[in-house]
């Protein structure tokens, strides 16, 4: 099964819960990235995380824990 979402603006957004395959599905060509993690809560805004882009866009996570996405550019849109 999968879910698809749209990720806009500086503010981490809950994806879905892991075990899961991420997958950035829209990169355009202006290069939209997105941040994800696996955490318990929202992670803090300035937080670090996995960057998908057009050169690596598919990140598999095997814990039972909240994925959580933002964009790295807040004015641009991904879908994932």
């Amino acid at each position: 099964m999968s879910i698809r979402s749209t990720v806009t603006g500086a503010a981490w957004s809950q994806i879905g819960t892991g075990p899961a395959t991420v997958q950035l599905i829209s990169p355009d060509a202006n290069g939209v990235e997105v941040m994800i993690v696996a955490e318990a809560s929202q992670p803090v805004t300035d937080g670090d995380g996995l960057v998908l882009s057009a050169a690596h866009s598919v990140q598999h996570f095997s814990l039972a824990q909240p994925i959580w996405a933002k964009a790295v550019q807040a004015t641009s849109e991904a879908r994932r």
